[in-house]
Protein backbone atom coordinates (compact mmCIF):
# COMPACT_ATOMS: atom_id res chain seq x y z
CA UNK A 1 0.00 0.00 0.00
CA UNK A 2 1.01 3.62 -0.44
CA UNK A 3 1.31 6.08 2.43
CA UNK A 4 3.28 9.18 3.34
CA UNK A 5 5.69 8.48 6.23
CA UNK A 6 6.12 11.21 8.81
CA UNK A 7 8.53 9.40 11.15
CA UNK A 8 11.59 7.24 10.70
CA UNK A 9 10.77 3.53 10.58
CA UNK A 10 7.06 4.04 9.99
CA UNK A 11 5.53 0.95 8.38
CA UNK A 12 1.90 2.00 7.98
CA UNK A 13 0.03 5.16 7.17
CA UNK A 14 -1.49 7.49 9.76
CA UNK A 15 -5.08 8.64 9.55
CA UNK A 16 -5.27 12.31 8.57
CA UNK A 17 -8.22 12.75 10.96
CA UNK A 18 -6.22 11.83 14.07
CA UNK A 19 -5.26 15.42 14.86
CA UNK A 20 -8.85 16.71 14.65
CA UNK A 21 -10.85 13.70 15.83
CA UNK A 22 -11.50 15.25 19.26
CA UNK A 23 -12.77 18.49 17.71
CA UNK A 24 -15.02 16.54 15.32
CA UNK A 25 -16.59 14.75 18.30
CA UNK A 26 -17.01 18.08 20.10
CA UNK A 27 -18.76 19.54 17.05
CA UNK A 28 -21.16 16.60 16.86
CA UNK A 29 -21.98 16.90 20.58
CA UNK A 30 -22.43 20.66 20.26
CA UNK A 31 -24.90 20.31 17.39
CA UNK A 32 -26.97 17.67 19.21
CA UNK A 33 -27.04 19.71 22.42
CA UNK A 34 -28.05 22.87 20.56
CA UNK A 35 -30.88 21.00 18.84
CA UNK A 36 -32.17 19.65 22.15
CA UNK A 37 -32.05 23.14 23.66
CA UNK A 38 -34.04 24.59 20.77
CA UNK A 39 -36.66 21.83 21.06
CA UNK A 40 -37.10 22.37 24.79
CA UNK A 41 -37.46 26.14 24.38
CA UNK A 42 -40.12 25.71 21.68
CA UNK A 43 -42.05 22.96 23.48
CA UNK A 44 -44.27 25.10 25.76
CA UNK A 45 -46.35 27.99 24.41
CA UNK A 46 -47.48 29.32 27.81
CA UNK A 47 -47.32 28.49 31.51
CA UNK A 48 -49.52 29.49 34.45
CA UNK A 49 -47.97 30.20 37.84
CA UNK A 50 -50.22 29.46 40.81
CA UNK A 51 -50.04 29.64 44.62
CA UNK A 52 -51.09 26.02 45.02
CA UNK A 53 -48.84 23.86 47.14
CA UNK A 54 -46.67 21.26 45.47
CA UNK A 55 -48.83 18.26 46.40
CA UNK A 56 -52.06 19.84 45.15
CA UNK A 57 -50.43 21.06 41.95
CA UNK A 58 -48.97 17.61 41.23
CA UNK A 59 -52.35 15.98 41.91
CA UNK A 60 -54.00 18.30 39.40
CA UNK A 61 -51.28 17.79 36.81
CA UNK A 62 -50.79 14.02 37.15
CA UNK A 63 -54.47 13.23 37.62
CA UNK A 64 -56.65 12.35 40.63
CA UNK A 65 -57.04 8.75 41.71
CA UNK A 66 -59.86 9.03 44.23
CA UNK A 67 -63.34 10.48 44.10
CA UNK A 68 -62.40 13.17 46.63
CA UNK A 69 -59.46 14.32 44.49
CA UNK A 70 -61.60 14.38 41.37
CA UNK A 71 -64.18 16.51 43.18
CA UNK A 72 -61.46 18.89 44.36
CA UNK A 73 -60.11 19.23 40.82
CA UNK A 74 -63.59 19.76 39.36
CA UNK A 75 -64.47 22.32 42.03
CA UNK A 76 -61.19 24.23 41.51
CA UNK A 77 -61.70 24.38 37.74
CA UNK A 78 -65.32 25.48 38.29
CA UNK A 79 -64.23 28.30 40.56
CA UNK A 80 -61.74 29.49 37.97
CA UNK A 81 -64.35 29.36 35.19
CA UNK A 82 -66.89 31.25 37.32
CA UNK A 83 -64.33 33.90 38.24
CA UNK A 84 -63.26 34.47 34.63
CA UNK A 85 -66.92 34.57 33.47
CA UNK A 86 -67.72 37.26 36.04
CA UNK A 87 -64.78 39.48 35.03
CA UNK A 88 -65.27 40.29 31.31
CA UNK A 89 -62.83 43.20 31.17
CA UNK A 90 -62.53 44.84 27.73
CA UNK A 91 -60.27 47.58 26.45
CA UNK A 92 -61.22 49.20 23.16
CA UNK A 93 -63.24 46.14 22.14
CA UNK A 94 -60.41 43.70 22.91
CA UNK A 95 -60.89 41.20 25.71
CA UNK A 96 -58.40 41.44 28.59
CA UNK A 97 -58.22 38.29 30.74
CA UNK A 98 -58.17 38.86 34.49
CA UNK A 99 -56.62 35.97 36.36
CA UNK A 100 -57.43 34.83 39.86
CA UNK A 101 -55.40 36.30 42.69
CA UNK A 102 -52.01 34.61 42.86
CA UNK A 103 -52.10 33.35 39.23
CA UNK A 104 -49.94 34.67 36.41
CA UNK A 105 -49.88 33.77 32.72
CA UNK A 106 -46.41 33.60 31.14
CA UNK A 107 -46.10 33.37 27.35
CA UNK A 108 -43.08 31.28 26.41
CA UNK A 109 -41.08 32.08 23.28
CA UNK A 110 -38.17 30.27 21.69
CA UNK A 111 -36.12 33.47 22.02
CA UNK A 112 -32.59 33.40 20.62
CA UNK A 113 -31.44 29.79 20.53
CA UNK A 114 -27.96 30.70 19.24
CA UNK A 115 -26.37 31.73 22.54
CA UNK A 116 -22.90 31.96 20.96
CA UNK A 117 -23.33 28.69 19.09
CA UNK A 118 -22.40 30.08 15.65
CA UNK A 119 -19.12 31.57 16.87
CA UNK A 120 -18.12 28.39 18.67
CA UNK A 121 -19.07 26.26 15.65
CA UNK A 122 -16.95 28.44 13.35
CA UNK A 123 -14.03 28.10 15.75
CA UNK A 124 -14.26 24.31 15.69
CA UNK A 125 -14.62 24.22 11.91
CA UNK A 126 -11.57 26.46 11.46
CA UNK A 127 -9.52 24.19 13.72
CA UNK A 128 -10.64 21.10 11.80
CA UNK A 129 -9.95 22.76 8.45
CA UNK A 130 -6.42 23.71 9.53
CA UNK A 131 -5.77 20.14 10.67
CA UNK A 132 -6.99 18.67 7.37
CA UNK A 133 -5.08 21.14 5.19
CA UNK A 134 -8.13 22.79 3.65
CA UNK A 135 -9.70 26.20 4.05
CA UNK A 136 -12.63 26.97 6.34
CA UNK A 137 -14.80 27.92 3.37
CA UNK A 138 -14.17 24.62 1.61
CA UNK A 139 -14.96 22.61 4.73
CA UNK A 140 -18.09 24.52 5.75
CA UNK A 141 -19.23 25.33 2.17
CA UNK A 142 -19.82 28.89 3.34
CA UNK A 143 -18.57 31.44 0.80
CA UNK A 144 -20.84 34.28 1.92
CA UNK A 145 -18.16 36.67 3.17
CA UNK A 146 -15.48 36.09 0.54
CA UNK A 147 -14.25 38.29 -2.27
CA UNK A 148 -12.50 37.08 -5.42
CA UNK A 149 -9.05 37.80 -3.98
CA UNK A 150 -9.63 35.94 -0.72
CA UNK A 151 -11.32 33.04 -2.50
CA UNK A 152 -8.43 32.78 -4.97
CA UNK A 153 -5.81 32.89 -2.20
CA UNK A 154 -7.67 30.25 -0.20
CA UNK A 155 -8.13 28.00 -3.24
CA UNK A 156 -4.47 28.30 -4.27
CA UNK A 157 -3.25 27.36 -0.81
CA UNK A 158 -5.51 24.31 -0.68
CA UNK A 159 -4.64 23.42 -4.28
CA UNK A 160 -0.92 23.34 -3.45
CA UNK A 161 -1.67 20.92 -0.59
CA UNK A 162 -3.86 18.73 -2.80
CA UNK A 163 -1.24 18.63 -5.55
CA UNK A 164 1.38 17.50 -3.05
CA UNK A 165 -0.86 14.70 -1.79
CA UNK A 166 -1.76 13.74 -5.35
CA UNK A 167 1.89 13.61 -6.40
CA UNK A 168 3.05 11.59 -3.41
CA UNK A 169 0.10 9.26 -2.83
CA UNK A 170 -2.33 9.03 -5.75
CA UNK A 171 0.27 9.24 -8.53
CA UNK A 172 2.52 6.66 -6.87
CA UNK A 173 -0.35 4.22 -6.53
CA UNK A 174 -1.42 4.79 -10.13
CA UNK A 175 2.17 4.30 -11.34
CA UNK A 176 2.46 1.00 -9.48
CA UNK A 177 -0.78 -0.22 -11.03
CA UNK A 178 0.46 0.85 -14.46
CA UNK A 179 3.78 -0.99 -13.92
CA UNK A 180 1.91 -4.19 -13.04
CA UNK A 181 -0.07 -3.93 -16.26
CA UNK A 182 3.01 -3.05 -18.33
CA UNK A 183 4.99 -5.98 -16.96
CA UNK A 184 2.22 -8.43 -17.83
CA UNK A 185 1.80 -6.83 -21.27
CA UNK A 186 5.53 -7.29 -21.97
CA UNK A 187 5.44 -10.91 -20.82
CA UNK A 188 2.43 -11.61 -23.05
CA UNK A 189 4.15 -9.74 -25.91
CA UNK A 190 1.30 -7.27 -26.17
CA UNK A 191 3.91 -4.52 -25.76
CA UNK A 192 7.40 -4.88 -27.20
CA UNK A 193 10.33 -2.86 -25.91
CA UNK A 194 12.51 -1.04 -28.46
CA UNK A 195 15.29 -3.20 -29.88
CA UNK A 196 17.89 -0.56 -29.07
CA UNK A 197 16.89 -0.28 -25.41
CA UNK A 198 19.93 -0.40 -23.15
CA UNK A 199 18.10 -1.81 -20.13
CA UNK A 200 15.39 -4.41 -19.77
CA UNK A 201 12.14 -3.81 -17.93
CA UNK A 202 13.38 -5.37 -14.69
CA UNK A 203 16.67 -3.46 -14.81
CA UNK A 204 15.00 -0.06 -15.20
CA UNK A 205 11.51 -0.64 -13.88
CA UNK A 206 11.04 2.92 -12.58
CA UNK A 207 12.39 4.46 -15.78
CA UNK A 208 10.02 2.47 -18.01
CA UNK A 209 7.08 3.41 -15.79
CA UNK A 210 8.00 7.08 -15.39
CA UNK A 211 4.83 9.05 -16.14
CA UNK A 212 2.67 11.93 -14.96
CA UNK A 213 -0.99 11.54 -14.04
CA UNK A 214 -3.65 14.16 -14.71
CA UNK A 215 -6.38 14.38 -12.12
CA UNK A 216 -9.43 16.58 -11.79
CA UNK A 217 -8.89 20.21 -12.72
CA UNK A 218 -8.74 23.20 -10.43
CA UNK A 219 -12.01 25.00 -9.79
CA UNK A 220 -12.27 28.24 -11.74
CA UNK A 221 -13.45 31.06 -9.49
CA UNK A 222 -13.58 33.52 -12.39
CA UNK A 223 -13.35 31.67 -15.71
CA UNK A 224 -12.40 34.72 -17.77
CA UNK A 225 -9.53 35.72 -15.50
CA UNK A 226 -8.28 32.13 -15.33
CA UNK A 227 -8.13 31.85 -19.12
CA UNK A 228 -6.48 35.25 -19.51
CA UNK A 229 -3.82 34.26 -16.99
CA UNK A 230 -3.12 30.98 -18.81
CA UNK A 231 -2.82 32.72 -22.20
CA UNK A 232 -0.47 35.37 -20.83
CA UNK A 233 1.74 32.75 -19.15
CA UNK A 234 2.03 30.77 -22.38
CA UNK A 235 2.73 33.83 -24.52
CA UNK A 236 5.37 35.06 -22.04
CA UNK A 237 7.09 31.68 -22.09
CA UNK A 238 6.51 31.10 -18.37
CA UNK A 239 4.29 28.07 -18.92
CA UNK A 240 3.30 25.54 -21.58
CA UNK A 241 0.11 24.16 -23.06
CA UNK A 242 0.81 20.90 -21.27
CA UNK A 243 0.89 22.52 -17.82
CA UNK A 244 -2.06 24.82 -18.38
CA UNK A 245 -4.24 22.06 -19.80
CA UNK A 246 -3.24 19.75 -16.94
CA UNK A 247 -4.43 22.40 -14.45
CA UNK A 248 -7.85 22.13 -16.07
CA UNK A 249 -7.73 18.33 -15.99
CA UNK A 250 -7.18 17.95 -19.77
CA UNK A 251 -4.49 16.37 -21.93
CA UNK A 252 -3.03 18.90 -24.35
CA UNK A 253 -2.34 16.23 -27.00
CA UNK A 254 -5.98 15.19 -27.02
CA UNK A 255 -7.05 18.83 -27.33
CA UNK A 256 -4.65 19.47 -30.22
CA UNK A 257 -5.80 16.32 -32.05
CA UNK A 258 -9.44 17.24 -31.53
CA UNK A 259 -8.83 20.77 -32.81
CA UNK A 260 -7.28 19.36 -35.99
CA UNK A 261 -10.25 17.04 -36.54
CA UNK A 262 -12.78 19.79 -35.94
CA UNK A 263 -10.95 22.21 -38.25
CA UNK A 264 -10.92 19.64 -41.06
CA UNK A 265 -14.60 18.83 -40.54
CA UNK A 266 -15.55 22.53 -40.59
CA UNK A 267 -13.56 23.02 -43.79
CA UNK A 268 -15.22 19.99 -45.39
CA UNK A 269 -18.65 21.30 -44.38
CA UNK A 270 -17.92 24.74 -45.82
CA UNK A 271 -17.92 26.50 -42.45
CA UNK A 272 -15.64 29.33 -41.52
CA UNK A 273 -12.72 28.51 -39.25
CA UNK A 274 -13.10 29.53 -35.60
CA UNK A 275 -11.95 32.98 -34.56
CA UNK A 276 -8.73 31.79 -32.95
CA UNK A 277 -7.76 29.82 -36.08
CA UNK A 278 -8.53 32.76 -38.38
CA UNK A 279 -6.50 35.12 -36.19
CA UNK A 280 -3.57 32.69 -36.12
CA UNK A 281 -3.73 32.31 -39.92
CA UNK A 282 -3.76 36.07 -40.47
CA UNK A 283 -0.89 36.54 -38.03
CA UNK A 284 1.16 33.87 -39.77
CA UNK A 285 0.38 35.38 -43.18
CA UNK A 286 1.50 38.85 -42.08
CA UNK A 287 4.68 37.45 -40.58
CA UNK A 288 5.46 35.53 -43.76
CA UNK A 289 4.87 38.65 -45.89
CA UNK A 290 7.14 40.75 -43.70
CA UNK A 291 9.89 38.12 -43.91
CA UNK A 292 9.64 38.06 -47.71
CA UNK A 293 9.88 41.86 -47.85
CA UNK A 294 12.92 41.90 -45.58
CA UNK A 295 14.61 39.20 -47.67
CA UNK A 296 13.97 41.14 -50.89
CA UNK A 297 15.42 44.31 -49.38
CA UNK A 298 18.50 42.45 -48.23
CA UNK A 299 18.98 41.05 -51.74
Amino acid sequence: HVFEPVEDGQTRGANVFYSVMEQMKMLDTLQNTQLQSAIVKAMYAATIESELDTQSAMDFILGANSQEQRERLTGWIGEIAAYYAAAPVRLGGAKVPHLMPGDSLNLQTAQDTDNGYSVFEQSLLRYIAAGLGVSYEQLSRNYAQMSYSTARASANESWAYFMGRRKFVASRQASQMFLCWLEEAIVRRVVTLPSKARFSFQEARSAWGNCDWIGSGRMAIDGLKEVQEAVMLIEAGLSTYEKECAKRGDDYQEIFAQQVRETMERRAAGLKPPAWAAAAFESGLRQSTEEEKSDSRAA
